[in-house]
Formats: structure tokens, C-alpha cells, sequence
């Protein structure tokens, strides 16, 4: 495989999908290091954020078409934003019910009519939440290098969580016009 095969242009219509299955492939790795614990726990959870961060820079790049999609990117970067700063989802019904409403609230104001704008909110949730914890380690003078201590699927639920109500409300987007 080469990187000319991997097509990484807007005109490549399946590059998002390619970026959702990075998503999901980080969420198992981080649910791995959150469960193997020690330095192997420290070493996947820093190549389950990196996956993360790539795939999300994918998925922006590649994000399909939609008929708002000024609108969908403010609605995107501001559930990130309110995700990863102020909701701070740490069990599972809070992660499934806050990305499930920020995936579907990005979809509808998007207008997006295949659901992947959804996993935009995700996406953009884990580099705030890691300035966020920078910052804080700053101020406090450590660093936390393990992974967070919380379900090891947790990570993993909120993807789910953000594609499964974003292909409902694609459904619905898809009725409506």
C-alpha cells in the first residue's frame, strides 16, 4: 500500500469512512490500555491518541457533503468544545446521552444526509479534552501518563454513541427533503 492509494482528497468519497474506522480502532486501543494498565497502558493510550487525533484530521478533511456546512462545522467545533470542556462525560450513560445528542445536533444543522458529520463531535472532543488536562497539569506541576481511570470502553461508547444517533438523524434528514 502507498500513500497515493490511500487518495487522501475531498474527492475520495469514502476517505470519512476510512477516518470512522480509525476512530473506532482508537477507541479499542485506548479501551486496551485502560485495561492492560503500567507502562504497556502508558504506551497504547499515547498511540490510541494519536490514531484519534489522525483519523479526526482525516475525517475534517474528508467530511462528506452537506448542505449547511458552515453551520455544521460551528455546531461540530462547539459540541467538542462544550464535550470536552464542560460536559466531560466520565461514565457510560452520560457518554452515550451527550455524544449521542451532540452527533445528531451536528447531522441536522449540517443538513449532512449520510451521518459522518457526527463523528465530527468526538473527533474534535479529544484534542480539547487533552489541552484541557495539559493545562491543568501546568498548574499542578504533574502530568497524568497513565490512562484515565474509568470504564475501558468508555472511549469506544462515545464514537458508537456520536455514529449511531448521526445515521438516525441522517435518516431523518434524508425524509425530510
Amino acid at each position: 500500500m502507498t500513500a497515493r492509494s490511500l487518495q487522501f482528497t475531498r474527492a475520495n468519497p469514502k476517505m470519512w469512512i476510512m477516518a470512522a474506522a480509525g476512530l473506532v480502532l482508537a477507541g479499542l486501543i485506548v479501551a486496551v490500555a485502560i485495561t492492560a494498565g503500567g507502562s504497556a497502558a502508558r504506551a497504547l493510550n499515547g498511540i490510541g491518541a494519536v490514531v484519534w487525533i489522525a483519523s479526526g484530521v482525516v475525517l475534517a478533511l474528508g467530511v462528506p457533503a452537506a448542505q449547511r456546512r458552515a453551520l455544521g462545522w460551528v455546531a461540530a467545533i462547539g459540541s467538542g468544545l462544550i464535550l470536552g470542556g464542560i460536559v466531560r462525560p466520565g461514565t457510560l450513560p452520560e457518554a452515550i446521552v451527550s455524544f449521542a445528542i451532540a452527533g445528531a445536533a451536528v447531522v441536522f444543522l449540517a443538513g449532512d444526509r449520510t451521518g459522518g458529520w457526527a463523528l465530527l463531535a468526538p473527533a474534535i472532543y479529544l484534542p480539547v479534552h487533552l489541552i484541557i488536562g495539559i493545562g491543568r497539569a501546568m498548574m499542578r506541576g504533574s502530568i497524568r501518563t497513565d490512562p484515565p481511570p474509568t470504564a475501558a470502553i468508555l472511549p469506544l461508547v462515545m464514537i458508537l454513541a456520536a455514529a449511531a444517533a448521526g445515521l438516525l438523524a441522517a435518516l431523518v434528514v434524508r425524509r425530510s427533503r
